[in-house]
């Protein structure tokens, strides 16, 4: 098995809501306000106000989260991106992190699983393919690189 990179989105994030759930539970919600993309092949804007991440935090530290939102190529094709993660770090980087400070992004773990739903034509591999990422917070959103399992 081997990894290919497929691409990289950059996303301009909104206000962060967070909702106490529980003493040791908060959900989040954060809508996308723009955002680039590129790779091997394509490129093309983060569609504004289209989806955005949805986190749910623990006390000590760990969580996952979802997100959606679309993509639209260079040439006017629109593409769904649906992605599950992971993002884990000891509880004073998470409070950083919450906070929208900047973090070294070697302080947490944060992995996903992105799913594509492309139309037929130049990205209909999108969705015959399995891909793994990597991304990182900054102060006004995230960045994320995608490679796909070949």
């Amino acid at each position: 098995m081997d990894l290919e990179f497929a691409l990289e989105i950059r996303i301009d994030l909104g206000p962060r809501v967070h909702i106490e759930v529980a003493p040791d539970f908060k959900r989040g919600a954060v809508l996308i306000q723009s955002g680039t993309f590129t790779g091997p092949g394509l490129s093309g804007i983060i569609v504004p106000s289209s989806g955005g991440d949805f986190p749910m935090v623990r006390a000590d530290g760990g969580g996952r989260f979802e997100s959606q939102y679309l993509l639209q190529t260079d040439d006017g094709a629109t593409i769904f991106k649906r992605s599950t993660g992971v993002r884990h770090a000891p509880p004073e980087v998470v409070a950083q992190l919450l906070a929208g400070e900047q973090v070294d992004p070697h302080s947490y773990y944060m992995r996903m699983t992105p799913r594509f739903e492309a139309p037929a034509g130049p990205y209909d591999w999108l969705n015959r393919t399995i891909f793994v990422g990597v991304g990182r917070r900054n102060p006004t959103g995230s960045v994320f690189r995608f490679w796909k399992v070949v």
